[in-house]
């Protein structure tokens, strides 16, 4: 039985697939520390997870898999996958239990919610959802109340919220906040401070190939109009046709376009202060800085009011790419180059699944 299992938990658009990556490239380093990452590939643990919630397109057996894996190992457990980040009390439990009942730990990584609105909104427009970016907006300041982007939205980012949740069966001294740095740090100071968290010692470790591409202004509109044209596709049909357009076409190519501007307004600052408030009081643990969650202003256009030029620019380029490469636009670069990789579509996912009690 593992002797202790590291969960990390999301949060969502907080480096999750950068860390993910640098974890399933670098699983044979992380073994020579006594620590198991589950999968010949980080998908592994997607579809376990996928399992254990009874999400469409689950395959059984998969949770169970990964259990027994889990289980036969003696040493220390690392599992990545944010979907966890929205449990209830009840299934973590479920979780913990079905998993050997070693000392259970959840890391969580937060970055701040100026940052979160337009990461979050860019990926509802690559999940078939139509809000605009006015509406979404609108939706987070209303809040949590009924169906629509403002549950969307907090339901992954009220960070203060998901760590109280876990430290409730956890245990606040079980549970650890990884701050992430603010724009134009090294990105090795995030995983920098994951290890610590985790308590694992320096070694060469590899980066991962690519990250979670966010979408720039025009991609983003252009994929929420798609959207609205595409409600007669099935769940797969999107899934390696619309959605890989916006991962491995128009993600690629973000640097090409405005990125999606936001000004923190008062009453985000207002719910970012309530919500460090809350989490600085809750006896967890944390590894960075409370103050890097101060919400920042993110430089860029509103992507409702860009020029149509633009929109046609970001589809004339995807086009071009289309026709120039084929399917292999829609694939990622690791399976077009034969190297080692993160292949995975989490976004979609969890928006098919509810609160879990």
């Amino acid at each position: 039985m593992a002797e202790r299992i590291v969960l990390h938990v999301g949060l969502m658009k907080s480096g999750t697939t950068y860390l993910q990556g640098l974890m399933e490239a670098s699983s044979d380093l992380l073994a020579d520390q006594g620590v198991l990452f589950p999968g010949p590939t980080w998908d592994a643990q997607l579809r376990a997870v996928n399992d254990f919630l009874g999400l469409p397109h689950s395959r059984p057996g998969d949770w169970e898999a990964l259990c027994a894996d889990v289980r036969a190992h003696p040493g220390t457990v690392l599992l990545s996958m944010e979907f966890l980040a929205n449990l209830g009390p009840a299934r973590v439990r479920r979780l913990v239990a079905d998993l050997g009942g070693a000392r259970t730990e959840a890391v969580l990584t937060v970055r701040d919610l100026g940052r979160s609105v337009p990461a979050l909104w860019q990926e509802t427009c690559k999940n078939r959802r139509t809000w605009t970016w006015s509406e979404y907006v609108e939706g987070v300041r209303r809040g949590d109340d009924g169906p629509g982007p403002g549950r969307h939205f907090w339901r992954r980012c009220s960070f203060a919220t998901i760590a109280a949740r876990w430290a409730q069966v956890l245990g606040g001294d079980r549970v650890t906040v990884v701050t992430v740095p603010p724009p134009g740090a090294d990105p090795d100071l995030l995983w920098a401070r994951f290890r610590e968290a985790v308590g694992l010692a320096d070694a060469p470790w590899r980066r991962p190939p690519r990250a979670n591409e966010s979408l720039g202004g025009a991609s983003a509109r252009l994929m929420r109009l798609l959207n609205e044209r595409s409600g007669d596709l099935g769940s797969e049909q999107y899934l390696h046709r619309f959605k890989a357009l916006a991962k491995y076409t128009l993600g690629a190519d973000r640097d090409s376009e405005p990125r999606i501007g936001f000004v923190v307004p008062d009453w985000l600052a207002e719910r970012s202060r309530a919500e460090v408030s809350a989490l600085a009081g809750s006896g967890v643990r944390l590894v960075g800085d409370l103050d890097e969650l101060t919400p920042v202003d993110t430089v860029g256009s509103d992507p409702e009011t860009l020029p149509t030029e633009d929109l046609f620019d970001a589809a004339l380029r995807a086009l071009e790419q289309l026709l120039r490469e084929g399917d292999d636009a829609l694939r990622p670069p690791s399976e077009r180059t034969g190297e080692e990789g993160v292949h995975a579509w989490p976004e979609l996912r969890d928006d098919l699944y509810p609160r879990q009690p």
